[in-house]
């Protein structure tokens, strides 16, 4: 496909072009007439527009698509709180009205949890309980609020690391930990009908994909569920495997259409917007040498970029925006993959606003409630500056802010308040707040180990927030073009780039494997190793496998003596023979020689493991004869099928992995177990000892937590230490600084003895199980939370983001409600873990929970 820009208007409009000066990087830099919006003056606020130059491009090269629209739902389909529902959606009711469970797919957007919404209201009509689990936080708490909304606060309850509310409510909230623990343990109440799996594709993700797994397979018999996912590749496969896990049919209900059509681009600004193909046809066209100045000088002037001669020009953030803005394209989610780049792309709009006057003025008042309706948002560090920013219209959201900080940006956004907000991927898992347009910054990504261009799956998680139903014709995702560390791949035609498929991320904990022992059946648990998705995934290899070699038996090409083996071919028998006369002379020739090199040495020892190898492939054979005829049949088939022996041994290679990997987990498993019983923490017979009980209800480094407790060390640390302790196991690999990582190895013999049962306790796992983790940084993190007065004072000496510690806080909490509930019966310990929790829940921690 042609570009649909490339020259200037006129030799005028270049030369002003190439004397632009170009944009400076500086976070706080002074705006010019060259970046959107102009100059701010203090205390004014200017009204974002783009560029005459930049808007003239861009609107060149909008050129909407006649996309294809979602067929029409049936006339006579039913309406449900004011809106007529569609054929997907009668489909998977009826489905659940039928008493089947439910897999439903479909793109963001198009009304998957109306499902979800109907079932608990049906729930709750006749008297029956539903469970609604999600896999973030933020989730379960706008779920939360949603329903109380609807049913009234004493018909909801919420269970999450942070909240325990109304735990015997008809409609419970949790995320899918808690449901994982109440299975683990039986306890599931006997008037519970229904789990909804919101975001069910997280069996997915590499670090709790394998908690979802769990839960699928412990789901109770009587028990229905609603599985709302994203639209996946195999989405059958799971449904297949949960029939064959549940001995019932599983209905799949996928709705492959949008509702509202997106339209993808890429954008640059000299060129506007792009097809994949012409983003990588203009680095290969401008970038590639010249062959003499004549040709540079003419490759300058028909040039759309300024200032060619300095290479490709950057495109920023502003350019984007100002169009968007001067074309009514917003609101807009904005996409960086870098907390830092989401508030330092939201401070570049200083001194502008995205909002008219009475915009502001309605803004200011949802701001006036919203901080009255959540205590401790005014105390954040970081609110004040927010503030500003959401009366002019703009915000961001990542990980790192407070908790109470990012559910005012959610609520604000939800108003309408907000036309653009910069924030990480996050934003786009589960919480749904479509927009007009969607801006993902960049193609790459830093996933913790290294830059990779993002996945199917990412991308279209993020894109699949633009377009809102009833208010947009058409979506719009618009990827900023970035030429630095320039690769063909960075620029994919994202449409076709389908998501991956799911796969298995089972593994097992020293809890779940004490907790099978002890309260399932022998049956059962081979049913949960034998059943999990990895293991059905690998049974499907088997019989793929299978298939194969039982195609390729049948086949014209396999010739009779491969069957028992190819060497038994009287062609490649006598080559074996030859070759192996030939290195028995060698071999006695070589031994004979009084004096040896090294060269002869190595020599001998190849010819002597080679002689071992053809002496084990002749082992065992049988003698085949072949007629001259028949030889040559055989020697013609095998040229016809020459690819017959590789495909053999491919085929069981594949079987052979496949079993492997089944009885590695049955493997795991039966070590796991050993090492148990033979540390006391289960009988022979499989029974909880004391050790063993305790260990069944803590969820996070559970082995280490177990053997302090019962080491003594929680009954001789005082209230901060033990709370100190605690944060050292959930505090995630990092770097600290300097003076935190010093600190923390002077802190006093109590943490020199938590250390030492660490290291004990890291000796004693085997290799391949789960092992222990502590970082003594934790506790320092921790302790010194509780001992700083001033809360800033604390977030400058550690130098964490304001989330962070909020959330390192949350985590402590959370694992010593646990060990509160382990050492019930020890009321005195009991009561002393209740006070370390309560010396961490300070108020900027638990502000708006």
């Amino acid at each position: 496909m042609a570009l649909r820009r490339f020259a200037p208007s006129n030799r005028t409009q270049q030369s002003q072009r190439r004397n632009r000066p170009p944009v400076a990087p500086d976070r706080f830099r002074e705006k010019t007439a060259e970046e959107p919006g102009g100059i701010a003056h203090p205390g004014e606020l200017l009204p974002v527009e783009a560029l005459p130059a930049d808007l003239r491009v861009f609107r060149r090269t909008l050129r909407p698509q006649k996309l294809p629209k979602p067929p029409a739902s049936h006339p006579e389909n039913p309406i449900w709180r004011g809106l007529q529902l569609d054929d997907f959606q009668v489909e998977a009711i009826r489905a659940l009205d039928d008493g089947f469970d439910c897999l439903v797919a479909a793109h963001t957007g198009n009304g998957k949890t109306l499902i979800a919404d109907y079932l608990v209201d049906r729930a709750i009509q006749e008297g029956r309980r539903v469970f609604y689990t999600a896999p973030i936080k933020a989730l379960s708490n706008q779920k939360y609020r949603d329903y109380c909304r609807h049913y009234g606060e004493g018909n909801v309850g919420l269970l999450t690391g942070d909240h325990q509310i109304n735990r015997q409510a008809p409609i419970m909230v949790m995320t899918t930990e808690i449901f994982r623990n109440m299975l683990i343990e039986k306890d599931i109440p006997g008037e519970l009908s229904h789990v909804v799996f919101d975001e069910v594709h997280y069996l997915n993700d590499p670090e709790r994909g394998a908690v979802w797994e769990e839960c699928l397979i412990l789901l109770p018999p009587q028990v229905r569920l609603l599985g709302l996912s994203a639209t996946v590749p195999n989405i059958h496969e799971i449904a297949d495997w949960l029939s064959h896990v549940h001995d019932r049919p599983v209905p799949i209900v996928r709705y492959l259409h949008r509702h509202v059509p997106l339209e993808h681009n890429y954008y640059q600004r000299d060129t506007g917007l792009l097809e994949a193909g012409d983003v990588i046809r203009l680095w290969e066209e401008f970038s590639e040498p010249a062959a003499d100045l004549a040709e540079q000088k003419a490759r300058e002037r028909r040039s759309p970029f300024k200032n060619f001669s300095r290479g490709l020009p950057a495109t920023s953030h502003r350019s984007l925006v100002g169009c968007l803005t001067s074309m009514e394209l917003l609101p807009a989610l904005y996409f960086l993959f870098s907390r830092n780049g989401c508030e330092m792309a939201a401070r570049d709009w200083q001194g502008h606003t995205f909002l008219d006057e009475a915009g502001r003025e309605a803004a200011e008042a949802s701001l006036g409630e919203v901080e009255e309706r959540l205590p401790g948002l005014t105390a954040t560090t970081i609110w004040a500056a927010m503030r500003d920013m959401l009366g002019r219209g703009i915000a961001f959201h990542h990980a790192g802010l407070p908790p109470v900080v990012k559910q005012a940006v959610e609520e604000m956004f939800g108003r309408g308040h907000i036309r653009l907000l910069y924030a990480t991927e996050t934003f786009a898992v589960g919480i749904n707040y479509p927009v007009r347009t969607v801006c993902i910054d960049s193609t790459t990504k830093f996933d913790g180990k290294s830059f990779r261009v993002m996945t199917g799956t990412e991308y279209h998680q993020m894109a699949g927030r633009a377009g809102r139903r009833g208010m947009d014709e058409q979506g719009l995702v618009i990827v900023r073009v970035d030429y630095n560390n320039y690769a063909p791949e960075r620029f994919p035609n994202w449409p076709e780039r389908q998501p991956e498929p799911i796969r298995s991320r089972f593994t097992l904990s020293f809890n779940s494997v004490v907790n099978l022992a002890a309260h399932h059946s022998k049956e059962q648990v081979d049913k949960i190793l034998t059943n999990n998705f990895k293991a059905y995934q690998e049974s499907a290899e088997i019989r793929q496998a299978q298939k194969r070699l039982e195609r390729l038996r049948t086949s014209l090409g396999a010739a009779r003596c491969y069957l028992v083996g190819k060497n038994a071919c009287p062609a490649v028998r006598y080559s074996l023979d030859k070759e192996m006369r030939t290195l028995e002379r060698r071999i006695r020739t070589w031994k004979q020689q009084k004096v040896k090199s090294d060269r002869l040495k190595a020599r001998l020892e190849q010819a002597t493991q080679r002689q071992a190898e053809i002496r084990e492939q002749l082992t065992g054979l049988p003698h085949m004869r072949c007629h001259r005829q028949d030889q040559a049949n055989c020697q013609k088939r095998n040229t016809e099928t020459s690819g017959f022996y590789q495909s053999w041994e491919n085929a069981e290679g594949q079987l052979a992995r496949a079993r492997d990997q089944i009885d590695k987990i049955r493997r795991e498993y039966e070590r796991m177990v050993g090492f148990l019983k033979d540390k006391q923490y289960l009988t022979e017979e499989g029974a909880q000892l004391p050790r063993g009980a305790v260990l069944g209800k803590l969820h996070v480094e559970e082995l280490l937590v177990t053997e302090w407790l019962f080491e003594g060390l929680f009954h001789d640390v005082t209230e901060t230490q033990l709370a100190a302790l605690i944060g050292g196991v959930v505090q995630e690999e990092s770097r600290f600084e300097p003076h935190v990582t010093g600190a923390s190895r002077t802190m006093g013999g109590w943490v020199e003895k938590a250390r030492d049962t660490f290291f004990r306790v890291r000796d004693l796992v085997p290799a391949g199980l789960p092992q222990p983790h502590f970082r003594s940084e934790g506790c320092y993190l921790i302790k010194t939370l509780i001992e700083t007065a001033n809360w800033s004072d604390y977030l400058n000496l550690v130098n964490m983001a304001e989330g962070d510690a909020i959330a390192l806080a949350r985590r402590t909490m959370d694992v010593l409600r646990q060990l509160a509930r382990a050492v019930e019966e020890d009321e005195a310990l009991r009561k002393k873990v209740g006070r370390a929790q309560d010396l961490v829940a300070r108020p900027e921690v638990v502000a708006g929970l």
